[in-house]
């Protein structure tokens, strides 16, 4: 009796070992354990303007006269709009722009684009009116465990990390708020920082601005009993099939 039960102790420990590590497997952005790591510190530099990168599309609307055809009625005519258009910024860093041609467009604001595309389109009309935006902007947001992961479009430059955590539900019930980690590339270098949204006087850091092509991973608290007992249980659906087909076997066979 006593060394049946210490096989089966055994085995329970066999088991929520093997659980916790398929369970572990799911995770990602983990610290090794016993490393040093420190998390780059948030700065006002961090919500600073996103800058124009490789793979960004941009849309384009110019208009003439310094836009004054805004104001008038555009159902009855076209008058005052020049041209519009989408264009891609290559591995050389530079885009095609039709009339201008190819033009260096990394490393550069929306703002600072625009003012370069007025200056351009002004040696061909007059007063140009230049209005653009990153059409494919957007975030990779990992929600715990598994396969919980969606990308979500940014709409405007000034969108918060509140308000892609909103967009995307919320915080899922078991994820932890106080370890969000926000990856972001700046000059070329790999950023992580800690967002820490746990409590009313960490509020600030959920006005931090995100960017195009930034990672948010929202980290899970692990259940393990609940995990095991899901791992238990495929374990157990197929030990269960052999029992009762030997049982069956057995009678049979009598």
């Amino acid at each position: 009796m006593r060394n049946s039960l210490l096989k089966y102790c055994c085995l329970i420990s066999i088991l929520v070992f093997i659980s916790s590590c398929a369970v572990e497997r799911s995770r990602i952005f983990k610290i090794p354990r016993g490393s040093e790591y420190v998390f780059d510190t948030l700065t006002p530099t961090v919500n600073s303007e996103y800058k124009i990168t490789v793979g960004d599309k941009i849309s384009f609307s110019v208009l003439t006269n310094n836009g004054e055809s805004i104001f008038l009625n555009q159902s009855k005519t076209d008058y005052g709009k020049f041209g519009d258009g989408e264009i891609v910024v290559k591995n050389d860093s530079t885009a095609y722009l039709p009339l201008i041609g190819n033009i260096h467009l990394v490393g550069l604001t929306t703002v600072e684009t625009e003012d370069l595309f007025k200056k351009e389109f002004s040696k061909y009309i007059n007063d140009p009116y230049v209005k653009i935006t990153v059409s494919n902007a957007r975030i990779v947001l990992f929600k715990g465990i598994g396969s919980s992961a969606s990308i979500i479009n940014i709409p405007n430059n000034k969108t918060s990390i509140l308000e892609v955590i909103a967009m995307s539900g919320g915080i899922p019930d078991r994820g932890n708020s106080k370890t969000i980690k926000l990856v972001r590339k700046v000059n070329g270098v790999r950023k992580i920082y800690l967002i820490d949204l746990s409590t009313i006087d960490k509020i600030e850091n959920g006005d931090m601005l995100v960017q195009s092509n930034d990672y948010i991973y929202i980290e899970s608290n692990i259940n393990y009993i609940q995990e095991f007992a899901r791992e238990f249980q495929q374990f157990l659906a197929p030990v269960s099939i052999i029992i009762s087909t030997v049982t069956l076997y057995k009678a049979y066979t009598k």
